[in-house]
């Protein structure tokens, strides 16, 4: 069971003594995480008010609601909350020295018989027992839950306290069957969904509520009592001074922005909070699961590390200045890198897998944060030698097609991906070239040569489109789904900014998936995109329809930039995406007003927010404008494939790219998996000949075919013979 994905807020102490992690949904204390940022403790706490003769008002559901940081870039929030029964004020934050979490808040009720109550309810680890709740009988009584390993304490001005079950028997079905009152009183509850609640001493006025997290029952009371006595100006003194001693927002940044920089220093803090405090560098995607209300297995989560997202994260960190955070990514990424050279898709912050397919862009992009961070100076160890070197042997190894593309339903040839993965390559033979290891490097470059080269062919259309996937390397996609993917080619300098290709190609974009929103324009991700609410709003299950992201606002003004055009306004666009609390949405709703389900045209849908990547993507559009450049351009790769000669590179085969067709006048390189040579014939073998196979130093082995002088129609069998003997298989090619 978890808590809505759209988050008003989400915020951390910085620091590793504090192992808390907290958000606000629906003006209401959300989820909040222990002792990791992947392990969801609290499922919520919300206040209800009630008077006799009428049902208790849900201060989240029929409240309205406000929430303002404590100062810009500082993640302690005030909600206020007001209704025509009462006046609530809540300021949340934790205690940077200990696992607790402090709400200051003042109830100003409108009616004398209007009374205060709160509710607090633990997660639900789905294939759990479920928790434990109980009354402590001290005075005043204090609430304990028992979540698996977590013991949560609630301690505040509680004049009368219960335990039940999570919209079963809980404090507000008791308000509500009770006509406005409390008529039930339960000393304990469990195993189960379980959930404790209180009625607030203070008639109206401020009052304090602390809750402690720990592994014992003791110590979660202990924590929360003295969190409680320390009291909330002293705590929220500490919470600030601690952020305010973190390195600030580069000036620049807020000089482009359109908002002063607000959303900016937001973000800055966002991708901050993301890091787990056990496990450095492990960055999440987000702090919610999407639908959260609807998600029940646990399968489809956000609160877990992903290459994409981690690199992403830090590469804009260390745009914005902090270069020992997006460090300490590069070293999990590292920890994290499997024997064969890649990543999994996903996992816990632990290293634990969630998700175990492969996507191609994220074993590419480590690389490219390798070299970002050899560019700016931050690296303290060469990583070619242990990461990047792997890495771009299970690039050559399994590409080009990926199992996965960067959006994770389906595989194929993606223009995304392959610049990525050739960029990587290039940055590869950099890092090679430099260790000494030339044959290795020129082989890198040969394959991002050929892969270059095909680009065009493999993935566009006869009229000259891009497509988001295509399937054959033989044959040139007919159609196929309109995405903006190949906007990577020009992200790493691949491609010109006014290549007449990408032009084409973005007007197919914008007649196909633009929308046009209040805040201004935004993209869907691709043609045929399910992965979003129904057009009733109803949530995401398996099918809907993709909605606008604003990561593809954010990418599409950094191309507009490239070509000299202005990107103010689509600055002010991605920032007028950003929600009350300023938490940057996955996907915003481009349909009619459904209030009952909380969807306004041009807002955030009920996917989640905050998106690192889409927080990361902004801060590094206005890195783009502050220096006048292209932080994530690769100038090998620029001064290679856009300021160089036209190349024709040889074409090349491997096991896992089985091509069956070569270009009249190219060579052919066929690479094997171990150590031989290659027989080949250009006449049905009638006669053949044989070609060494050059160790590349990588793992793979290069035997080159003079197939340049071939005439089209020509065929070419080969055969491998490897040290224990013949491959067992022909294989054939046509020239065209």
């Amino acid at each position: 069971m978890w808590g809505p994905g759209r988050k008003m807020a989400f915020g951390a102490a910085p620091g590793p003594r504090s192992k808390l992690w907290y958000t606000l949904a629906d003006g209401s204390l959300s989820e909040v995480f222990f002792p990791t940022i992947d392990r969801v403790a609290l499922h919520e706490l919300r206040f209800f008010a009630s008077a006799g003769g009428a049902p208790p008002v849900d201060d989240a559901t029929d409240g309205q609601h406000r929430v303002t940081w404590l100062a810009p870039g500082i993640p302690a929030f005030t909600v206020d909350s007001t209704h025509h029964e009462y006046r609530l004020s809540k300021e949340i934050f934790t205690d940077p020295e200990e696992n607790a979490l402090l709400i200051a808040a003042t109830f100003t009720p409108e009616l004398p018989d209007v009374r205060l109550y709160m509710q607090a309810s633990a997660h639900w680890q789905p294939g759990s027992e479920g928790n434990f709740g109980q009354v402590l009988d001290t005075h005043p009584p204090a609430l304990l839950m028992r979540q698996q390993d977590v013991w949560i304490c609630i301690v505040g001005p509680f004049s009368r306290a219960t335990v039940g079950y999570y919209r079963s028997s809980d404090l507000q079905i008791d308000l509500h069957d009770g006509d406005g009152y409390l008529t039930s009183s339960y000393e304990r509850a469990g195993p189960g969904n379980v959930a404790v609640g209180a009625e607030i001493g203070v008639r109206a006025g401020a009052f304090q509520i602390a809750i402690g997290f720990a592994h014992t029952r003791a110590d979660a009371e202990e924590v929360a009592r003295a969190v409680l006595q320390k009291g909330s100006g002293t705590v929220r003194h500490a919470f600030e001074r601690a952020w305010r001693a973190l390195p600030d927002l580069p000036p620049a940044l807020s000089k482009v922005s359109g908002d002063e920089g607000m959303l900016a220093q937001s973000s800055l803090a966002v991708l901050r909070c993301l890091e787990d405090k056990s496990y450095a560098g492990a960055f999440v995607a987000s702090p919610a699961a999407p639908w959260g209300e609807s998600n029940h297995n646990g399968n489809q989560i956000y609160h877990l590390v992903w290459p994409r997202d981690l690199c992403r994260i830090a590469t804009a960190l260390l745009d914005a200045g902090d270069q020992a955070a997006a460090l300490r990514a590069f070293r999990h990424l590292q920890s994290r890198q499997r024997s064969d050279g890649a990543w999994f898709q996903n996992w816990f912050t632990d290293g634990t897998p969630h998700w175990t397919s492969t996507e191609l862009d994220q074993v590419a992009l480590p690389i490219l944060l390798a070299w970002r961070l050899g560019v700016a100076g931050c690296l303290d160890q060469d990583p070619y030698p242990v990461m990047v070197r792997p890495a771009a042997q299970f690039i050559i190894r399994e590409g080009p097609l990926t199992q996965l593309d960067r959006w994770e339903d389906l595989g194929g040839l993606s223009p995304s991906t392959l610049a990525a993965c050739i960029a990587a390559l290039i940055v590869a033979g950099e890092f090679a070239h430099e260790a000494g290891e030339h044959v290795a490097a020129s082989h890198l470059r040969a394959v991002a040569d050929y892969w270059n080269d095909r680009v065009e062919t493999w993935c566009s259309t006869p009229a000259g489109q891009y497509a988001r996937l295509a399937g054959d390397p033989d044959h040139r996609p007919t159609s196929g789904a309109i995405a903006p993917e190949f906007l990577e080619l020009v992200r790493y300098g691949l491609r010109r900014p006014k290549d007449e290709r990408i032009l084409r190609s973005l007007q197919g974009v914008d007649s196909t998936l633009k929308a046009s929103l209040p805040p201004g324009p935004s993209w869907r991700r691709y043609e045929g995109d399910l992965y979003g609410e129904h057009d009733d709003g109803s949530p995401w299950d398996g099918t809907g329809r993709g909605r606008p992201w604003p990561v593809l606002t954010g990418e599409r003004a950094r191309h507009f930039f490239s070509m000299g055009l202005p990107a103010a306004e689509l600055v002010r666009t991605v920032e007028g995406f950003a929600g009350p609390g300023s938490m940057l949405p996955e996907q915003v709703w481009d349909g009619p007003d459904i209030p009952s389900r909380g969807l306004y045209f041009g807002k955030a849908t009920g996917s989640v927010a905050p998106l690192g990547w889409a927080h990361a993507e902004y801060l590094e559009l206005l890195v783009t404008i502050a220096v006048g450049g292209f932080p994530d351009l690769v100038v090998p790769a620029r001064r290679r494939y856009t300021e160089g000669p036209q190349q024709e590179p040889p074409f090349v085969w491997s096991h896992k790219h089985q091509i069956s067709r070569i270009t009249a006048g190219r060579r052919l390189r066929v690479q094997l998996p171990r150590p031989g040579a290659v027989h080949y014939t250009f006449d049905d073998w009638k006669t053949f000949d044989e070609a060494d196979a050059v160790d590349t130093t990588l793992g793979v082995w290069v035997a080159e075919i003079p197939s340049n002088k071939l005439a089209p129609g020509s065929e070419i069998g080969w055969t491998a013979h490897y040290v224990t003997g013949w491959e067992g298989k022909n294989y054939s090619m046509t020239v065209e």
